[in-house]
Order: C-alpha cells, then sequence, then structure tokens
C-alpha cells in the first residue's frame, strides 16, 4: 500500500540478495586509501563507498577472522546508511555525547573517531552483553573516551538533564531496512509489533530532548522504512516540543547526494542500494 506493487516488488527483490560487507575506515588509526590497499594486499576485492566517505565495499574476501585490519581494529564492520548518522550528529572534539541506544557500538565509535577521541561519550543501553560489545570494539578501535551505561533510554532524560551537547536516539525499531542482513527476522515481524512501537519511541526521543542543552542537537535514526515509526514519531515529537526545531538534515550528509535537500532523510533499500534507514536532526532553541 505504501510504495505500489511495481516498487514494493523491487525492494522485496532487493532483501533477497546478498548483501555486500561494508566496512568504515578508523580514520584514528589509518585512511581509506591506505584501508583499501591494505584489504587488497589480503587478497580482498574492495572500493570506496559514495555515500561516505569512510566507507569501503568488500565485494569478496576471505574469513572475517583472518582480515588483519579488522581483527586489529582498523575497520569496523557498518553499513553505509549507518556511517551517515555520526555525520549527522556532527560532533566536535570535547563535548558531552550521549548515544542512548549505542550497542553494539558502531555508531557510537564513529561518533568517537569524528571526535579525534577527545571528549566524552556516554553510551547507554538495558542489556549488559550489549554494553560488553560496545567496550569490545572500542577497545579493539583504540578509542578511550566511550563509557557505557545500563540504563533505560526512557530515564536518560532525567538522569543527564540538560548536561548533553548532542544525544542520539537509534531507537529500537521494526528493522524493516535491514531485511536483506537479516533475512529471517521477517518471519518473526507481527503487525501489533509494529503498531506499538511508534509510541515506545517517542518516549524514548521526549526523555532524549531533555538531555539535550538549549542550543544543543538531537537526533533520531532508525533501520525501517515504516512512515510510522520515522516521520510520524518525529512530527508528534515537534508538535509537542516547540522547543525543537527541524533543521535540514540532509545537508548534513557528508557527500553529495539527491538527498541534500531533504528536511528528514529516509533511504529506500530498492532506489539507494542501501540498507533502509531514517535520519533526522533537530535542534533546541537556545
Amino acid at each position: 500500500r505504501t510504495f505500489g506493487f511495481e516498487a514494493a516488488e523491487k525492494l522485496c527483490d532487493f532483501d533477497n540478495e546478498q548483501p555486500v560487507l561494508s566496512v568504515r575506515t578508523n580514520t584514528l588509526q589509518t585512511d581509506r586509501e591506505s584501508l583499501l590497499r591494505e584489504l587488497q594486499d589480503c587478497g580482498a576485492e574492495a572500493e570506496p563507498s559514495r555515500w561516505a566517505p569512510e566507507g569501503v565495499l568488500i565485494h569478496s574476501h576471505g574469513s572475517l577472522d583472518a582480515l588483519k585490519p579488522l581483527q586489529e581494529g582498523r575497520c569496523q564492520v557498518q553499513d553505509e546508511s549507518s556511517m551517515l548518522v555520526a555525520h549527522v550528529v556532527g560532533p566536535k572534539p570535547n563535548e558531552f555525547i550521549i548515544d542512548c541506544c549505542a550497542a553494539p557500538g558502531g555508531k557510537t565509535t564513529h561518533l568517537a573517531a569524528l571526535m579525534h577521541d577527545e571528549g566524552r561519550i556516554l553510551a547507554g543501553d538495558i542489556y549488559d552483553h550489549k554494553l560488553l560489545r560496545i567496550e569490545e570494539n572500542a577497545k579493539r578501535l583504540g578509542i578511550h573516551i566511550i563509557e557505557t551505561e545500563k540504563i533505560d533510554a526512557r530515564e536518560i532524560g532525567a538522569e543527564y538533564e540538560g548536561m548533553a551537547d548532542r544525544v542520539l536516539v537509534d531507537a529500537p525499531c521494526s528493522g524493516l531496512g535491514v531485511l536483506r542482513r537479516k533475512p529471517d527476522a521477517r518471519w518473526r515481524k507481527t503487525k501489533e509489533e509494529i503498531e506499538e512501537l511508534p509510541a515506545l519511541q517517542l518516549a524514548i526521543l521526549e526523555s532524549a530532548a531533555a538531555a539535550v542543552k538549549k542550543g544543543g542537537v538531537l537526533v533520531y535514526s532508525t533501520c525501517t522504512i515504516e512512515l510510522a515509526e520515522n516521520q510520524g514519531v518525529v512530527s508528534r515529537f515537534l508538535e509537542l516540543h516547540p522547543e525543537f526545531r527541524l533543521e535540514t538534515t540532509g545537508k548534513f550528509l557528508p557527500l553529495p547526494t539527491k538527498h541534500r535537500e531533504a528536511k528528514m532523510v529516509q533511504l529506500l533499500p530498492h532506489i539507494d542500494g542501501t540498507d533502509g534507514f531514517f535520519i533526522c536532526r533537530m535542534q533546541k532553541k537556545g
């Protein structure tokens, strides 16, 4: 109903394809050109991403356990669309950043790299084993400014009210944009679950908003293509919180794309060739 038959068919076809391995250069340790050369020396077939300046697409490779740049922390597995989020957040060195739903840490460690590992990042999650994943990734990548905390994202605002320069809410969602990478997930989705998610997403976003300083930035992202979870949640939030204004999210994307003028960025797999992803940037009035 949302996309029409032809586009829906293309989307389903895309989700049935084998995904390309996508990695992000750890710019604290190396640069993309050096990483590309090292990957080629390892026998991998790789090319630069056209979406993210740190991104690399690996079309063929051996065992990931034997891929030295990955194991030694010079890159991190992360989809191209996911790499855009940290650029939209736009962190600066020595700022205090909160990543509310941070596991497994791809975006968190990207934020740290953009900050040159200077400042403070609080990475929250409700599961101990997921916090451990963040810590492991940070250690492998040589990052020191990330601290983890076991906390429900709906409580972030009460604990850190008005403290953060920038807050990222990469919200729990239906994941309908990443079925290519999680093919079994399509059999576990229910209409009821998807209908319940916007209320949770809005509650998390409202809590996160309370943690933002005046003049600070709030970014909301998901890996779904469901309107109710994306534009619907943001529109409702802005109705309830006039102290926030919607920015032109597309202008914060790192490389020129057709989404440059978009107030809210929605990537669609069958059109953009990436995971389905939504990103929206808002600023708290000073």
